[in-house]
């Protein structure tokens, strides 16, 4: 194998708010505590230890040995777990939802970048001892999100009625189908045998969903000592206690959240928020699912069942924290409750609602992690690598707009050329002459000359796509290879990170191809890995 790192182009991430965090410009700095550097994470470092107690570090160590109880680990996951009890002992976090088979590239990705995070911490910070943390999210209740799987040819869809409980939950009773449906859409290189006897010992043998992905993504990374989280515990849930109630009292995730939003849409005016805050910001479990609580007027209204008090929903919490759940916005205050965090790894849509909330954690005295983005890869086979290196373009090409590798593959075959922009350049400037000499005369002409201006800038533009059209059909064998290339990288039009899962890939190369992921994942939030699978 072979690879290499691309500069990300971050217009393509469509938000100025994210352009910004990535350039660590200080026009960001004010949504976030500090941004990834080795200064930044020792001083994190040194005010999470103190922050962190060790009665959190008990009950987090305590339930890990639970979970991992009757699963065949290896040594180094083992002990970074028992390192948790000391007070050096901090953690580098992802999480992802429980998609069955790994679900998308960009989970091993996530994963991977944690490890590869930790282990670079390690070697530049001798004061603590930092270790990858994967947070599966058991609690969320969309089935849909995690029931179907994408391969180069097919798709292996789950098809059940979750009744809106929590996925961790769900029984496998009848999850043989899938698994062989999964297993038929692999294609049969080298390490078919080894995938599929992964797959068996940690989907056949789990009574719940929770399990099996818990022992699925273990087999693939417990060599490089991954700890695995399932938050979805009473006694976690004890933790958290006082941000459930304050939430029934003060709707506090609401109120911060709004507040920060307001400040960031100062700064940056077209800010959307990624989650629009609800009254109340977390689910209640019940026997019929996952249930929403609603607030009218003085009264809470859990969907399904009759009106609360306050006070009533405040003994039940306090009865049985593990009925109620964190929603998505609340999610990260309970991680960092119950983690000695100092780093936490999101994609674009994950940063964006994080920033949302840095007051909601300030008011609540838990530090706010460094937030560093996704790395994102695209892995070639050699069929595919051979078709890039004929097509005459660099991979970066591939990698933006349709459009524009089409604009740019034209202009390299056309003798033409079919760019208007200095022609619209010199019309402009002829106009503005014209207003010079109509403002000397009368300024009434002006709106004629602006509407004048705008047709014919128009009449260029129309006249640009249609020569560009005509240019095309000129060229359309190789226009279709090039096209046939992006939608290799962009299945659907989707990132293929995004869509593939990495059965096919793991086939062919095995561990080895998981091992080089995360020596090769880059520590820049600017760059693009890109794995050539044959040298």
């Amino acid at each position: 194998m072979r690879s290499q790192n691309i500069k990300r182009d971050l217009s393509l991430l469509g938000d100025e708010l994210l352009e910004k965090f990535i350039l660590q410009d200080v026009k960001a700095s004010k949504y976030v505590n500090s941004f990834f550097s080795e200064e930044n994470i020792l001083n994190h470092s040194k005010n999470k230890k103190n922050l962190f107690t060790a009665d959190q570090r008990k009950v987090l160590i305590e339930e890990l040995n639970k979970q991992y109880a009757d699963l065949k680990t290896s040594y180094k996951t083992l002990n970074n777990i028992q390192s948790l009890s000391d007070s050096n002992t901090l953690s580098v976090t992802t999480g992802h939802q429980l998609n069955i088979f790994s679900g998308p590239l960009m989970v091993l990705y996530k994963i991977a970048q944690v490890i590869s995070t930790a282990n670079y911490l390690n070697s530049k910070i001798n004061d603590f001892n930092y270790v990858p943390v994967f947070w599966i999210a058991s609690e969320d209740h969309d089935f849909d999100e995690i029931s179907e799987v994408n391969l180069e040819n097919n798709s292996v869809i789950w098809n059940l009625d979750s009744k809106n409980s929590p996925v961790g939950k769900i029984e496998l009773n009848d999850f043989e189908e899938v698994i062989q449906s999964y297993k038929d859409s692999i294609i049969d290189f080298e390490f078919k045998d080894v995938l599929e006897s992964l797959i068996d010992s940690s989907y056949t043998d789990s009574e719940s969903l929770s399990t099996a992905t818990i022992k699925f993504i273990d087999s693939l990374f417990s060599k490089h000592g991954l700890i695995i989280i399932d938050s979805n515990k009473k006694a976690f849930k004890e933790l958290f206690l006082e941000q459930f109630k304050n939430e029934i009292l003060n709707s506090t995730c609401k109120v911060d959240s709004e507040d920060q939003i307001k400040k960031i849409q100062n700064n940056f005016k077209s800010f959307k928020p990624q989650v629009n805050p609800s009254d109340i910001n977390f689910f209640k479990i019940t026997v019929n699912g996952r249930k929403r609580i609603r607030k009218k007027e003085n009264l809470f209204i859990i969907d399904d069942e009759k009106e609360y008090t306050s006070d009533q929903i405040i003994n039940q919490i306090e009865s049985n924290p593990e009925f109620f759940s964190p929603n998505v916005l609340m999610r990260p205050l309970y991680q960092e409750k119950i983690l000695p965090n100092i780093c936490y790894v999101g994609g674009p849509n994950e940063l964006k609602y994080w920033m949302q909330l840095k007051t909601y954690f300030e008011n609540n005295n838990i530090q706010f992690p460094i937030l560093k983005l996704r790395n994102s890869a695209y892995i070639l086979n050699k069929k595919l690598s051979k078709k890039i290196t004929k097509s005459g373009l660099e991979i970066k090409y591939f990698i933006g707009k349709l459009d524009d590798l089409i604009n740019l593959k034209i202009n390299s075959l056309s003798n033409l050329n079919l760019n208007f922009d200095s022609l619209k350049n010199t019309l402009s400037n002829q106009f503005d002459e014209l207003r010079k000499v109509s403002i000397k005369t009368n300024e009434s002409f002006i709106g004629a000359l602006d509407a004048q201006e705008k047709k014919q800038i128009k009449g260029l533009t129309d006249l640009e796509k249609k020569l560009k059209k005509a240019e095309q059909k000129n060229h359309e064998t190789e226009l279709n290879n090039i096209k046939s290339i992006y939608e290799s990288l962009h299945p659907k039009g989707i990132d293929q990170e995004r869509y593939l899962n990495f059965g096919n890939f793991y086939s062919f190369k095995g561990q080895e191809l998981i091992d080089y992921i995360i020596d090769k994942v880059p520590i820049s939030d600017d760059k693009i890995l890109v794995i050539n699978l044959e040298d």
